[in-house]
């Protein structure tokens, strides 16, 4: 049996024997990225929050945390939907910037910024880089109940909204990704990524915790 894996801009063929493994399902799940007109009816009605034009004013500045490269996203297309969006609803673009969630991750080249946000973006809204392990860019949040301290970019205090964009997938430490995971362990510090990530390992069994 043959199987078709993506990875990366190209895909992985490989075999594997039937009457060892069997798959899910061998049905193709046709790709139908969402229109913008599409993306704009979610920003009218979001889930669980009120629309994007009623969250923010003109005196607010504004952060966009998107994916990097090791993350499928439609980042592109979001992250400038979003931009005009919060242009119409009153905020500056100078009040405004994107910054990657990369964790301990390498840095995002520049070549990767203007793929992932397009030259539109990349020359109109400040981009910003976090690095988990620059002392000086980070600041402290304080700690868990199970007395993790928490060490975040410090961008996440120097603006008064913060958008957080991404994919919503399988992850198998979380469960799924999405959401809060692009703060921790997207923007956090090496210290906190490592103590957070240690919470999931069951030390008894040697593998993962389940529950």
């Amino acid at each position: 049996m043959q199987m078709e894996l993506d990875y990366g801009r190209k895909s992985v063929e490989f075999s594997f024997d039937e009457a060892r493994f069997s798959v899910l399902s061998t049905d193709r799940i046709p790709k139908t990225p969402l229109k913008d007109y599409e993306i704009g009816l979610a920003f009218d009605e979001p889930i669980g929050s009120p629309p994007i034009d009623e969250l923010v004013s003109s005196d607010d500045s504004v952060l966009i945390v998107v994916s990097d490269a090791t993350r499928a996203t439609a980042s592109a297309q979001i992250v400038n939907l979003l931009t005009r969006r919060l242009v119409q609803a009153g905020v500056s673009p100078a009040s405004m910037a994107v910054i990657f969630a990369t964790g301990i991750h390498r840095p995002v080249t520049e070549k990767e910024k203007v793929e992932l946000l397009t030259p539109f973006i990349v020359q109109r809204l400040r981009i910003l880089t976090h690095d988990a392990y620059d002392r000086s860019k980070l600041s402290a949040f304080g700690k868990t109940k199970s007395g993790v301290t928490v060490e975040l970019n410090s961008a996440l205090k120097e603006f008064s909204r913060v958008f957080l964009t991404g994919g919503v997938t399988f992850h198998y430490f979380a469960g799924f990704t999405g959401g809060r995971k692009s703060i921790c362990p997207g923007l956090a510090s090496a210290k906190t990524i490592e103590a957070t990530h240690m919470l999931a390992l069951d030390f008894e069994s040697g593998g993962r915790k389940t529950a």
